[in-house]
């Protein structure tokens, strides 16, 4: 069993831009690197637990992902529930534009907290659905290694990949 340190159920984090987080003890264990900490320095209460990886920003943002939903947890898992917390998420995916999107996905993968980053991810491939390779790599920030000619050769030999795509959108 992990020892959680317990100064008045709080945790501080210092993110990556040097800000600290004071949150509930509840929400900090909701963070599987966080949770990990804890299991390997049972006696690190007093320090900031470092995250190298995540800015304040994403923090914010990840902090009121899990506040709401741990609230939603301890009422009933009725379908209302559900649809709240549905709403919620579409809400936080929209709110986002896509270099946020990718450095939430990033922090939330770094943090370990799988249901966040399932929801990202989904909302990250929802966003990529049906769009073209250049929309693509320019969401991913890919550099594209083919010439031109390589390109073109690709494109006819796989027309049949480019039938139905969106047309893209800045």
């Amino acid at each position: 069993m992990s020892t959680v340190p317990v100064n008045n159920n709080k945790i501080t984090l210092r993110t990556a831009d040097n800000h600290d987080f004071e949150v509930d003890e509840a929400v900090a264990m909701e963070f599987g690197t966080v949770k990990t900490f804890f299991d390997e320095n049972p006696d690190a209460s007093d320090e900031p637990i470092p995250l190298p990886n995540v800015s304040s920003k994403c923090l914010s943002t990840i902090i009121e992902y899990c506040k709401f939903h741990l609230a939603l947890r301890a009422r009933d898992n009725s379908s209302s529930v559900e649809d709240e917390a549905k709403a919620y998420d579409e809400e936080l995916v929209k709110a986002h534009d896509n270099e946020s999107l990718i450095e939430l996905i990033l922090a939330v993968n770094y943090l370990n907290i799988k249901d966040m980053l399932d929801m990202l991810n989904q909302g990250a491939a929802d966003r990529i659905k049906n769009k073209s390779v250049q929309y693509v790599r320019k969401f991913f920030g890919i550099e594209n290694d083919y010439t031109p000619e390589e390109e073109a050769e690709l494109r006819a030999q796989y027309q049949w990949v480019f039938e139905g795509v969106d047309p893209d959108e800045d």
